[in-house]
């Protein structure tokens, strides 16, 4: 097969799966805006709330599938999380025990949250009182030194130092970080002001950031197709709902197939070099081949372009060198399920 031409990524036996997924979505959408703890959830219910609890189970180290329906999964989630707290346990989260689980996410809780090489840097304000060195120590959660920034003065000011999530070693590990001064100081500098709280820094996020959906067993990566298999996962989501660069990088190949992908674009990771495709967006997208992107940046609008049958991105994963040159497609759903949990 030829770089840069897809081979058809039919999605037609996912699509009656999609189309019932997305079919709740409208009633639903008033029960949706509830915040969590404002009813009791149980098997049935839909709405952000769900997805809310679903991405604190995870985070409280109880992997759960983040898309919105409180199904089979979540009520085993919630009830291992009850066992485990000593709580009664029936798979169904009461006003009480959404408070319960607020107040241990509250001591966990982050002020701001950033992407390696990201548009925005967590930043503190420094500043010195006369001409010397000092240096902004970047520690993990349990406070071991991670990164070091040095600084020199040359006399009384206030400069902002930013970290872009890279170390000597390449891309720091997800987690909870902190920007601490170094106890090495002649420039009389302190802190005045900034990120000077934890933060999270992750390398990806999310690619759609609204309501969406991980489909049925056609939906997912090596689903039989005609001729082929399913090469990507499928992610149901509202026409021209926001797609989000995955990793910060650039753009390498923007284009269109009628007869499978529809408008797609591939986003070269520039941390990591592997590669993310999204394809059957609305529109070709604003950025051609070799545009700097960053995650977190829209990069174009979910669609039913090419050979599609229902709104959806389909969303590939290829490992370095990439798509089509020597990189190999794997399933990307596991990744997926993890940068739901946080983003």
């Amino acid at each position: 097969m030829a770089v840069g031409k897809p081979r058809s990524f039919a999605c037609a036996i996912a699509a009656l799966a999609l189309l019932v997924a997305l079919a709740p979505a409208t009633p639903a959408t008033a029960k949706a805006k509830r915040p969590f703890g404002s009813r009791a959830l149980a098997p049935g219910a839909t709405g952000k709330d769900v997805r809310f609890l679903q991405r604190s189970l995870t985070r409280l180290g109880i992997p759960t599938g983040i898309d919105g329906v409180f199904g089979k999964g979540t009520r085993r989630s919630v009830s291992a999380l009850e066992a485990q707290k000593g709580w009664f346990v029936n798979g169904v989260v009461s006003k009480k025990e959404a408070k319960r689980i607020k107040k241990i996410l509250g001591k966990r809780r982050v002020s701001g949250g950033y992407f390696v090489q990201g548009y925005v840097n967590p930043t503190i304000s420094v500043t010195a009182k006369k001409r010397g060195s000092a240096a902004v120590k970047v520690l993990d959660s349990g406070g071991n030194l991670e990164h070091s920034i040095p600084l020199d003065f040359s006399g009384p000011e206030t400069r902002g130092v930013g970290w872009n999530g890279m170390t000597a070693a390449g891309p720091a590990p997800d987690g909870t970080y902190q920007l601490k001064l170094a106890d090495a100081n002649t420039a009389g500098a302190s802190v005045s002001g900034g990120q000077s709280e934890p933060f999270g820094m992750h390398l990806r996020t999310f690619p759609v950031p609204g309501a969406h959906h991980y489909g049925g067993a056609g939906s997912r990566f090596g689903a039989p197709r005609s001729g082929h298999t399913h090469m990507g996962q499928d992610v149901a989501a509202s026409c021209g709902e926001r797609l989000y660069v995955v990793e910060t990088g650039t753009v390498s190949v923007r284009a269109y197939q009628a007869s499978g992908a529809g408008y797609y674009v591939v986003v070269h990771g520039g941390p990591t070099g592997t590669d993310s495709v999204y394809m059957h967006m609305q529109n070709a997208g604003w950025a051609p081949a070799g545009t700097p992107v960053y995650a977190g940046q829209q990069i174009g609008k979910v669609g039913n372009t090419g050979s599609s049958s229902g709104c959806h991105l389909h969303f590939e994963r290829w490992s370095t060198p990439g798509w089509y040159v020597g990189g190999g497609a794997y399933d990307p759903l596991p990744e997926l399920q993890y940068w739901d949990s946080y983003s």
